[in-house]
């Protein structure tokens, strides 16, 4: 199993895995799903604690201004200094400051900034909040919020003020929530590692789930496919359940079975195939020997004959044995024909090659198939070609292809009427001078679903033991032993036509 995940790690880039991307998916769908929520929760955390504190603070202002009204009604700069520090004792107040609009400490929780403008303080001093007249102001740092009242001439101050309504001083009051502050970030902090951990956890689990249920039965299924590719046909998959991977695997198995019986029909086709071409051989050099058997006494008879014809012409010429003797002699040579050539068609083929003249091969074949041919009453025509078709090549093999190509046609051509015609012509190339030989009947045909498939090896359309599939399979292995084409004529209309290119003979360089 871990050799198949590193082949298929290798076969299948990282980042194009299904594992990558699923959990690439999976990772931004948490992210959105868990993400989205937790960070709404903070944001509004945040502008609940932004609200809460800003009321403590403007609460904590109007505390410190009430503490220092009588203060300021009675111009007592003793008494509002002296409230001022005491309220700094409080550990929420950090700082209180009560300024003029310019900006120049009038009074000061620290001492030591009376007197003093808050732009010449350092920014750590100074809070970085500027004064702006009339307006309420607010600012955050840390845990610190800092907030700007405005202190307005009311009618009860009229007696030391003009202009009632404007703004005579500032109440800078700086608060701190250290306690609240921390819970705060605690729970914000909290939040945000609880929903990295569910992030965590949740990807933790579906990748285990990815891997215990999807990945080891995908590796399962494609484990099965690497023994069939190397020609396992009992290694079928046990997966259990009532998932889609399951089907997938049962109809695996139904495959193998399927696969499993193909293979077997077809060592048994291609068995008895080569049985019966072993037959054949052996019924070939069994009638090469009857052949050879039948030969010598047809010799015998036939110089017997011509004796007795001889003796027969000297003592009565005008006999009618004299005739018989004729026919007898006749016969004889036929017969004496017939098994040289069996003989010599039974022969082993050399391997050697040397000059061969196609029209005195044709007509050899023709010869051999004479017997034949005048049983089924069949006319064979050779068209010779008017030069010398000389190529370089076996005659026995070229002999052979012929003899296949004549008996395949008087297979299927009609008795009486039927008819082959064999033609050869040059085939007109400047370039690559050659020989086309056509070989056509006027029988059946061959279907169009068969024509791809007729110089494979067993593939026969004739019925029971009539054929061995192996005929025009040699036939092609020997065209192309001489370094020529055998094709199909399928354009031609009606019967069957194969086209043979040879090349010439130009020299044995």
């Amino acid at each position: 199993m871990e050799n198949l995940k590193d082949q298929s790690k290798k076969e299948i880039p990282k980042f194009r895995s299904l594992k990558f991307r699923l959990m690439t998916l999976i990772t931004m769908l948490l992210i959105l799903v868990v993400g989205v929520p937790v960070g709404l929760y903070l944001y509004q955390l945040d502008r609940n604690y932004h609200e809460l504190s800003i009321n403590f603070i403007e609460s904590a202002s109007q505390v410190v201004y009430q503490f220092i009204y009588d203060g300021m009604m009675q111009n007592d700069s003793l008494q509002i200094q002296h409230n001022l520090e005491l309220l700094a004792l409080d550990p929420g107040i950090r700082l209180v400051r009560l300024m003029r609009p310019t900006g120049m400490i009038l009074y000061s929780s620290r001492t030591a900034e009376i007197g003093k403008n808050l732009h010449e303080l350092p920014e750590e001093l100074a809070f970085g909040i500027d004064t702006t007249p009339g307006e309420e102001t607010f600012k955050r740092i840390g845990n610190v919020y800092s907030h700007h009242h405005s202190i307005r001439v009311q009618k009860e101050c009229t007696a030391c003020h003009a202009n009632k309504g404007a703004v005579i001083a500032v109440l800078d009051v700086h608060a701190g929530f250290t306690q609240s502050g921390l819970l705060y970030d605690n729970s914000k902090k909290l939040v945000i590692s609880g929903g990295v951990l569910i992030i965590l956890i949740l990807w933790v689990v579906l990748n285990f789930l990815y891997q215990s249920q999807i990945e080891t039965r995908l590796h399962t299924i494609i484990s099965g496919f690497e023994k069939l590719s190397r020609g396992d046909y009992d290694s079928t998959i046990h997966m259990p359940g009532k998932h889609e991977l399951a089907f997938l695997a049962g109809k695996f198995n139904q495959m193998l079975k399927s696969l499993k019986l193909a293979r077997q029909k077809e060592e048994k086709f291609i068995v008895e195939k080569l049985e019966r071409a072993d037959r054949l051989v052996t019924l070939g050099e069994v009638a090469a020997e009857i052949a050879h058997e039948v030969n010598n006494p047809a010799g015998i008879i036939l110089t017997r004959a011509e004796f007795l014809k001889e003796e027969m012409e000297e003592t009565n010429p005008d006999s009618v044995c004299v005739e018989d003797l004729k026919i007898i002699i006749k016969q004889t040579e036929k017969l004496a024909d017939t098994t040289r050539s069996i003989l010599h068609y039974a022969k082993k083929l050399p391997q050697s090659f040397e000059k061969t003249n196609l029209n005195e091969v044709i007509e050899s074949s023709i010869k051999v198939l004479q017997p034949r041919i005048s049983k089924r009453q069949v006319r064979v025509k050779a068209v010779t070609c008017d030069c010398v078709p000389v190529v370089w090549g076996n005659a026995n093999q070229l002999e052979q292809v012929f003899c296949n190509l004549i008996n395949n046609s008087l297979d299927v051509v009609p008795p009486q009427s039927g008819m082959v015609e064999i033609t050869i012509r040059e085939n007109g190339d400047p370039e690559k001078s050659g020989y086309r030989v056509q070989v056509r009947d006027n029988g059946p045909g061959i279907p169009k679903e068969y024509q791809d498939k007729i110089f494979s090896p067993f593939f026969t359309t004739k019925s029971g033991d009539q054929g061995t599939g192996l005929g025009l399979f040699i036939v092609k292995n020997i065209i192309s032993n001489h370094k020529g084409t055998i094709e199909l004529n399928s354009a031609a209309t009606g019967g069957t036509e194969f086209i043979i290119e040879l090349e010439a003979y130009l020299g044995e360089n």
